[in-house]
């Protein structure tokens, strides 16, 4: 069972009237189950109530999920990732303000807006000198980034550049200069409590061969590249 928390545009909710769960993680999941030879089962479930199921094994794999400490404790994250390349964190803010935050002493004094159980980076997630203030999604904050509800969003660089095209606002928003590295890179989790971990060997042979045969390739060509009108010098991420 997939555990699955929706996280555009990586992960997105079927149209109205369908059942059909969709966006690039979702779909490398899916391959990932076929080529184990299980049918995969979707759970749709709120961030942290996947993490939940995830715990206590009530849920199988996860994808999107940033690997801690904590999280390691109770989940076994693939050797061979879906992504090599993690996406810069960015601050969003409204056209010809991108000078405005420069340093990150510039968010001092600030309303930024985060998506809920969002992580970003360290400092920032454990800075309580911040002002933040949360909302269901990104798309949410860039709607209240647009309405000068919240001085600036915090999201992740590949994140942004799709969302900003699929709402059209590239004339209205921008990146702020402040980038945040992230030189992680991001795997499948499997629950440590889940009849899936006596799979690992043929779930890690799966993503294995996923990178090496242009799989991973081809669908974040056709699920993320195509569809956001993005190209790979925009946003590496496979």
């Amino acid at each position: 069972m997939f555990a699955f928390s929706e996280l555009a545009p990586w992960k997105l909710r079927g149209e109205a009237g369908t059942e059909e769960h969709g966006g690039v993680y979702t779909e490398i999941v899916r391959e990932l189950a076929r080529r184990v030879g299980r049918r995969l089962e979707i759970v749709d479930c709120p961030y942290k109530r996947c993490l939940r199921l995830m715990e206590t094994g009530q849920a199988d794999l996860a994808i999107g999920v940033i690997e801690t400490r904590e999280r390691d404790v109770y989940m076994k994250f693939l050797r061979t990732p879906h992504r090599s390349h993690s996406a810069d964190r960015v601050f969003y803010v409204r056209a010809g303000d991108a000078s405005r935050i420069r340093s990150y002493s510039d968010l001092y004094g600030l309303t930024i807006g985060v998506a809920n159980g969002g992580v970003y980076f360290e400092r920032f997630d454990s800075d309580a000198r911040l002002t933040k203030e949360v909302a269901a999604d990104n798309a949410t904050n860039f709607q209240k980034l647009m309405l000068h509800r919240v001085d600036a969003v915090a999201i992740a660089e590949d994140q942004a550049a799709a969302l900003r095209s699929e709402m059209h606002l590239e004339s209205q928003l921008e990146p702020a200069q402040l980038h945040i590295p992230d030189l992680s890179t991001r795997s499948v989790a499997v629950s440590k409590r889940s009849k899936a971990m006596a799979m690992l060997p043929a779930l890690e042979k799966a993503m294995h061969d996923m990178r090496s045969d242009g799989t991973l390739a081809a669908l974040y060509d056709r699920h993320y590249y195509t569809r956001y009108g993005l190209n790979r010098r925009q946003v590496k991420v496979d």
